[in-house]
This record gives C-alpha cells, sequence and structure tokens, in this order.
C-alpha cells in the first residue's frame, strides 16, 4: 500500500510569481518528481505559515500550467466579506485574534489518513501539530545564518525551522555537512531522525550547450567577452565574489593578457558594497567586468556552456548548486574546499581555500595558459554531475519516508 504524504507548497506559493529563489527551485524539482513516483500517494497543503495572500486556485492553476498532478489536502481562499479589512486599527484587531483575509480549510480525510507531512522550508505549520498521525518533517537547508550571523542578516527563521523539529519531529539535510551543524547545534533532536538527501540539477535547465547561434545572441545581449571567466550566485558577503574579482585583476594585469574576461552573474544580495568597492577599484580595467544581474533561466545553459572555467569561492555553502550546474554545463570548475562543497565537487574540480589569494591568482593562471588542464577538469565535472539527478534525489526521498514510517 502506498503512503500518503502531504507536501507543503507555501515555498512555492510564496514565490513562483516574481522571486524564483534556489529553494523554490528545489522544491519545485521534488513536487515535479514525488507526484509522478507510483510508490507515493502526494497531496499539498498551502496553509501560509507567513499568512501570504495566494489562494489554492492559484497554486493549481500553477501546477497544471507546469504538468504537475498533485490534488491539494486543504482550500485556501480569500474571506468574501471581512467588515473594515482595510482599516489599519481593525486588520491589526484581526491579526491579534487569528484572522486573516484569507482563510484555510482542511480536508479532514486527507489529514486524518496521510502519514507524512513534509515542510520544504518553513516551520512545521501549528495547524499541523493537532494531527497525531503526521510524522512531521522538515528540510533543513543550511545553518548559516545561526553559524555566521557577520555574513547574514537574520537568524530568526533558521530558529523557528529547527525549533519546529523538536525531540518527536524529522529533519532532511541536504548535506552531510549540513547534518553535523544541525546536530551539533541542537543536540536535543534524536539523531535518528535526522537523515541526508543531497540535491540535483534541472537537466533541462544546465546541459552541454553548444548551439553558435543561442551564444551570439547571449554575447550581444549581456555585452560578452568571447572568453571569460565566469561566477554565478547572490552578490552577498558570504559568496566572497570580491576575492575573485581581486585575482582576475592581478591575473590580467600582471600577465598583460587582453582577452579575458570576468562575467558575474546574480541579484544584489545583502550588504554587497564591499564587491562593488572591489569592483570599481579595477579602474581602468572595470570594462573586462560584467555584471549580468539575475539572468532568465534559459539563458544560463549557454552562459555556462561558453565559460572558460567557473569560479566559486563561498564562504560556506548547505548544498551548493551552482558548481554542479557548471559541472554539468561541461565547464572546469574551481570551488572552495569548505562546508559541503566537497561533497558536490568530489575530486572533480579544483577546491582552494576560500582566503588564499596566491593559490586563486595561480589556479586561474594555470587554467588560462594550460588547455590541457582546463579540457580535462571540463570533462571529469561532466563526469561527476552524472551522479546526481531529480530522479535519484527523488527516490531517495521515497526511501527516507518509509525509513521513518517504520521508526
Amino acid at each position: 500500500m502506498s503512503i500518503k504524504v502531504i507536501l507543503d507548497a507555501d515555498v512555492i506559493a510564496d514565490f513562483y510569481k516574481d522571486n524564483r529563489t534556489g529553494i523554490f527551485r528545489v522544491t519545485l524539482a521534488f513536487f515535479r518528481e514525488l507526484s509522478k513516483n507510483s510508490t507515493i500517494e502526494t497531496f499539498y497543503s498551502h496553509l501560509s505559515v507567513l499568512n501570504n495572500e495566494t489562494s489554492t486556485k492559484e497554486i493549481n492553476d500553477f501546477f497544471s500550467d507546469h504538468s504537475i498532478s498533485i490534488k491539494e489536502a486543504n482550500q485556501r481562499y480569500r474571506r468574501v466579506f471581512l467588515p473594515f479589512r482595510k482599516e489599519k486599527l481593525f486588520r491589526h484587531f484581526y491579526n491579534r485574534r487569528g484572522i486573516y483575509n484569507y482563510k484555510n480549510v482542511h480536508l479532514e480525510e486527507i489529514f486524518r489518513k496521510a502519514e507524512i507531512f513534509h515542510s520544504f522550508y518553513y516551520p512545521i505549520n501549528n495547524e499541523i501539530r493537532k494531527y497525531g498521525n503526521l510524522k512531521k518533517i522538515v528540510t533543513v537547508h543550511d545553518l548559516i545564518p545561526i553559524l555566521f550571523p557577520e555574513l547574514h542578516f537574520n537568524a530568526t527563521l533558521i530558529e523557528k525551522i529547527i525549533e519546529s523539529i523538536g525531540e518527536d519531529g524529522y529533519a532532511i539535510c541536504v548535506s552531510e555537512n549540513t547534518k553535523k551543524d544541525l546536530l551539533n547545534y541542537a543536540p536535543h533532536i534524536n539523531p535518528d531522525h535526522v537523515f541526508v538527501n543531497l540535491l540535483a540539477a534541472s537537466e533541462s535547465l544546465f546541459y552541454v550547450c553548444k548551439d553558435v547561434d543561442k551564444f551570439n545572441s547571449i554575447k550581444e545581449k549581456y555585452n560578452l567577452p568571447e572568453k571569460y571567466f565566469l561566477s554565478v550566485g547572490t552578490l552577498e558577503p558570504r559568496k566572497n565574489v570580491d576575492f575573485v574579482i581581486r585575482n582576475f585583476i592581478r591575473v590580467i594585469k600582471e600577465n598583460d593578457i587582453n582577452d579575458l574576461g570576468l562575467v558575474l552573474v546574480g541579484a544584489k544580495g545583502w550588504d554587497y558594497d564591499k564587491i562593488f568597492d572591489e569592483y570599481n577599484n579595477a579602474k581602468e580595467l572595470k570594462d573586462k567586468i560584467i555584471i549580468t544581474g539575475r539572468v532568465p533561466d534559459e539563458d544560463l545553459a549557454s552562459l555556462y556552456s561558453h565559460a572558460h572555467s567557473f569560479y566559486y569561492m563561498s564562504f560556506y555553502e548547505g548544498f551548493g548548486l551552482p558548481p554542479l550546474e557548471a559541472m554539468q554545463c561541461g565547464v572546469a570548475t574551481v570551488t572552495s574546499n569548505t562546508s559541503s562543497l566537497p561533497e558536490v565537487v568530489g575530486d572533480a574540480g579544483i577546491m582552494l581555500s576560500p582566503d588564499d589569494d596566491e593559490l586563486l591568482y595561480q589556479t586561474m593562471l594555470d587554467l588560462y595558459v594550460n588547455e590541457n588542464v582546463r579540457k580535462e577538469y571540463a570533462k571529469k565535472g561532466l563526469e561527476r554531475s552524472k551522479l546526481f539527478s531529480w530522479k535519484k534525489s527523488s527516490d531517495e526521498l521515497v526511501a527516507i519516508y518509509q525509513q521513518i514510517i517504520n521508526l
């Protein structure tokens, strides 16, 4: 008999309209695969732990548009009548009483018969706690805001996520390193209730793309040079992008290199001033650095595939998807040797200390000068990337569900 699982769709509801974060993409990939898995029966809930205003009808339409077949476990809709809902005083009064513009109606038969409730990010919703039949699981992506408050701005949500696991709940971590961090930080959590489920990169978005016409249009769109180093990620202190900029400038300056650029792909994040200070310090070489901002999904494979080499010198990652995306696109990959990144890259990439300027400088120069070394790492990365897929991750997740049911 198949396991009945309720998947929390709050991340999808909160981000599908515009800001499609990494966690949104991960959650959507799991929804797509799990809804096709014949060994489990899947439903989704949208209770909105943040009380955001998205209905289950909107989510149903989104799933339908993306060919995901999954039924709702609750109905969420806008209240037809709420007196003076726009008045600040009344709104404050309603919120204190737990009354919001949107109302949830549980489909009790589903909630009572399901065996697992799985949140892919947010804390376990208090409304779920009344169902003693449900094994409650939350995915923990990282503890970075707690471990490195100087590299992040808000640890409160992560603290709430961990608190919501409690002593009888279950956690699924996206790497062995994150599992270690979680158990160190929260020793009250039963280690037998903590599992590891590695992520993957989309095969439809990240692939070796040698389409010349496509790349010509991409080059024109972003004003790219013929040869470029690439870095992808939010422009924020943790990603250590200023370190990459500094050493790139040194490489081209000290070796009189004229045919190489640095392309930085990613949205501005928290406290990005340091990155732009390094960029502005480049002075006459600033035209060698292209900052694209966030780019559409359909441009990524071409951007990755045509890069000379890829650099991801982040101080700390819960998993670290961009290096896997780069390897899947057949690009020689250089990463930090910290946190979870060795689990992703293995021996298929070059791993360095994220604060060793000499080593990064020398690696950049070696890859630029030695085409054979660059090609060798590109080949190794492509082979390594075949160990990861969303089908494999989802199958392993279902196996974890089965273990939890039997505990």
